[in-house]
């Protein structure tokens, strides 16, 4: 994505305000307006852009030919992971210990012979027939497998269900396998360690880690920093003793007021003094507010990111490490004429209570309950 192309959308607004690019945030991160949206769109009407976009997050496999032995013999708690090769496609499909990197972790299998439309001479199911399976069968044993633990839509985890490839259903392979997956904010899959009962499902990425553009033009998945990217991440924050202790987080205008200076402390750290980050014109900042399943679940660790606004916004788009030169909109930035660090905490312009960056209504789809938290794959889909 080009600084000249992000331009000539002249329907969003200009965000000049350390408050503003936060809000924007909240709406992209805490609303799932990325992938706890894009999976709920994708389940509503699977022949959207967005259901292709979910069909690419889990392979075709076929339990009789190259995947078949990790397919065909996956039962409750099982991990599986796969590699692609250089056409895209998936070339290895696989059992490993879940302490290893993995792709999916196995709740259940569900045998579809008996029910109606997928017994004998039925044909292999496409996404629109899956999707009831999704939500009404997989989502419930993910949630009995994991000991009751619900699967965040605003968080790392989604649901999958995964059904063999043509050739299997055709040599009488009606099964399809549930389980939980890491996923990027793009909807494409992501490996994860461990076991999803234990694991922390707020979203966040090691210190170094840039993340690049969705289509829409809001943060996605990691990329070098020598591409085109929206937000460096600087540091973890541990917000135990900054954030209340309750049955629910603070409010996520107000989480991004509690780890202001902390944040701004951690960017300065990250440049080694604050000269340096004064001199990128970039921000500090809460990257990702927890939600409250998140919360309930036991996250207490956020990000601190850099990032700028820009017109039209909402990010601008950076190149190269924030520490090593870093290019705002292909420019190299200019440093305000005061000295001073902006001090952490809502800006002038900054949205108003109850305004959080953008809304259900101006272009941001809500997710829908935990329907966003079940994506069913198109037989045959890219990884």
């Amino acid at each position: 994505m080009s600084p000249t192309s992000r331009s000539s959308d002249q329907g969003r607004s200009l965000l000049r305000s350390r408050g503003a690019v936060m809000a924007s945030l909240v709406a992209i991160l805490s609303g799932g307006a990325v992938t706890g949206a894009l999976m709920a769109t994708a389940m509503n009407d699977p022949g959207s852009d967005r259901a292709g976009r979910i069909a690419a997050v889990v392979p075709q496999v076929d339990p009789r030919s190259l995947s078949g032995p990790a397919y065909a013999g996956a039962t409750p708690g099982t991990c599986l992971t796969w590699s692609i090769d250089a056409a895209d496609q998936v070339s290895a499909f696989d059992t490993v210990n879940c302490a290893e990197p993995h792709r999916l972790e196995v709740a259940a299998r569900i045998d579809l012979s008996d029910q109606p439309g997928f017994g004998d001479g039925a044909p292999l199911p496409d996404t629109t027939a899956l999707a009831p399976i999704g939500t009404e069968q997989c989502l419930p044993l993910v949630t009995e497998y994991a000991g009751g633990r619900e699967v965040d839509p605003d968080g790392r985890f989604t649901g999958l269900v995964v059904p063999p490839s043509q050739a299997g259903w055709d040599k009488g392979d009606h099964s399809v396998l549930c389980g939980i997956a890491a996923s990027e904010l793009d909807g494409r899959s992501a490996l994860s360690t461990g076991i999803f009962a234990e694991a922390d499902q707020h979203r966040r990425w090691e210190p170094g880690t840039c993340l690049g553009f969705t289509a829409e033009g809001r943060p996605g998945a990691p990329v070098p920093c020598a591409e085109d990217h929206s937000i460096e991440i600087v540091s973890d924050l541990d917000v135990s003793g900054i954030f209340p202790e309750g049955p629910v987080p603070p409010e996520p205008r107000v989480q991004s007021e509690l780890t202001a200076e902390a944040c701004l402390q951690a960017g300065i750290a990250y440049f080694g003094d604050g000269e340096a980050l004064r001199r990128s014109t970039l921000i500090s900042t809460l990257v990702n507010p927890i939600s409250e399943i998140s919360w309930l679940t036991g996250s207490r660790t956020v990000n601190c990111g850099l990032m700028k606004s820009a017109d039209p916004g909402p990010f601008a788009v950076l190149r190269g490490s924030a520490t090593q030169g870093v290019l705002v909109d292909g420019q190299t930035p200019v440093a305000p004429t005061t000295t001073i660090i902006p001090p952490p905490g809502a800006q002038p312009g900054a949205p108003q209570d109850g305004q959080v960056g953008q809304q259900p209504g101006d272009g941001v789809e809500a997710p829908a309950g935990n329907q966003g938290t079940v994506s069913v794959p198109i037989p045959g889909g890219n990884p």
